[in-house]
């Protein structure tokens, strides 16, 4: 399956979305980071790449613990974004999927709600591995499923009663990582041992008046989805979003379980 149209999207969207990050997609996705260094077992000296690093904060909450840090990411708004907050730390455009380093290069690399945006995850897994030294950690995080996320639940139980899907470009299935017993397979393939996973649960707090305009912001794939239905769709995807979510909302925002899973593995 071509799945380059999806890529190009995905790159393109972030990229839009690059100042917008701090105050709509960091309001889950900086939840993670405490689990994520957790499992990282980062050390003083520690050389650690930052995979899919967005604007940087996983790689700034490593520099404070000590680690000697570089982040790379496919979406030039997102490097940008990160340079200008963090400008003592070295950010690149590159591909998690084609790692710009040489073998046995880190002693981790870490990612953060990445790997549920690239085309081929295993091959994203495989390069981590090649540039870990001997014992190094590998360790990424993954929103769970509509099977076991409020937010992701509603969203897709709506989208799945009123869009056509396929208008969408082809895309790999979002929720292939969020089974835990399917990524241990996974990352043993790739040759990871001691192969870890742990819920995190992060509730996502978006401000009103509406969810779906917020949504529409906080990531690329559903806005993917939307843009390619017929006006009357969306507004109804609209008024039916923001209809269900009307529950969650307290005192002006929106408070949404949306728990992530964070696994991790060591290089063997």
């Amino acid at each position: 399956m071509d799945y380059s149209a999806f890529r190009d999207g995905e790159r393109d969207g972030w990229s839009k979305r690059a100042d917008l990050y701090g105050d709509t997609t960091a309001r889950a996705t900086l939840q993670s980071i405490p689990k994520l260094l957790d499992h990282a077992r980062l050390f003083p000296g520690a050389k650690v790449l930052d995979a899919g690093c967005g604007p940087g904060f996983v790689a700034a909450s490593a520099k404070l613990l000590g680690a000697a840090v570089e982040g790379i990411d496919f979406s030039e708004g997102m490097i940008q974004q990160a340079k200008n907050q963090f400008p003592d730390i070295d950010f690149s455009v590159a591909d998690v999927e084609n790692l710009p380093a040489q073998d046995e290069t880190f002693d981790a690399v870490l990612s953060n709600i990445v790997l549920f945006h690239v085309t081929d995850p295993e091959k994203a897994m495989s390069e981590a591995r090649r540039v870990l030294k001997p014992n190094g950690r590998f360790v990424f995080s993954q929103w769970l499923g509509p099977d076991r996320s409020e937010c992701y639940r509603l969203l897709f139980d709506v989208l799945g009663r009123h869009a056509d899907m396929s208008r969408a470009d082809p895309a790999p299935n979002a929720y292939v990582l969020s089974d835990e017993a399917n990524v241990s397979g996974m990352m043993r393939l790739a040759g990871f041992t001691d192969i870890k996973s742990e819920v995190v649960e992060n509730v996502l707090h978006a401000p009103g008046p509406s969810f779906f305009e917020f949504f529409m912001k906080f990531g690329v794939r559903v806005p993917l989805i939307l843009e390619r239905q017929e006006q009357s769709v969306q507004n109804t995807i609209r008024n039916e979003i923001d209809e269900l979510t009307a529950p969650y909302l307290e005192h002006g925002v929106y408070k949404i379980p949306m728990p992530s899973v964070v696994f991790s593995g060591r290089a063997g």
